[in-house]
């Protein structure tokens, strides 16, 4: 999954602009930092994805790696810094993706992970035309959980998925479907 589904474009075509980030494509360049704040057990434990170590190679395999999913670099867009990764990633329901993101230690209580998150929200509804954005947290996740509440995400349950880190933990799921994003977006242009 690219930018807009079609593979042809350049990074700066695929950047995503918000206040005070610059969200782009990742790239094999990103891999020592994303190895340096990916390094944190705290982060690993709450993510589905990141082993604990987490090296330098673990980073450029991830990136080499990734295939039909959308990984962007969340960068400060006053000086360029590194802040962690967002993704989106298609699920087997049509029209359907689940969003990913973790921000560096240094950065947490900033508000940047929301203000990530709702720009790859808007993204994945304006301009790849899906219909459904799913995300996950684990159950004692707090932070993830109040980014997920202030983006307008429905709870839908809880459940059980699989950390490298943690191994089967309980986790809620939330839900947004196109027609509740275009009213959020109403609402937010209309005061």
């Amino acid at each position: 999954m690219t930018c807009d589904d079609a593979s042809t474009l350049d990074e700066d075509e695929c950047s995503l602009s918000t206040r005070r980030l610059r969200l782009r494509p990742a790239v094999l360049a990103d891999a020592p930092a994303i190895a340096r704040y990916a390094n944190d057990r705290q982060i690993a434990e709450m993510t589905s994805r990141i082993p604990h170590p987490y090296t330098l190679g673990n980073a450029e395999a991830f990136l080499s790696g990734v295939e039909d999913e959308l990984i962007l670099a969340l960068t400060r867009r006053a000086d360029g810094a590194f802040l962690g990764l967002a993704s989106l990633q298609a699920l087997e329901e049509d029209g359907a993706v689940e969003l990913g993101y973790w921000i560096g230690r240094p950065f947490w209580g900033q508000g940047f992970a929301t203000e990530a998150a709702q720009a790859v929200i808007d993204h994945a509804f304006a301009t790849l035309g899906m219909a459904v954005v799913e995300v996950r947290c684990r159950v004692v996740n707090g932070a993830s959980r109040r980014v997920i509440r202030k983006c307008g995400f429905a709870y839908c349950g809880t459940g059980l998925s699989t950390s490298l880190v943690s191994g089967r933990v309980a986790s809620e799921t939330y839900r947004m479907d196109r027609r509740c994003w275009e009213s959020l977006k109403s609402w937010s242009t209309s005061r």
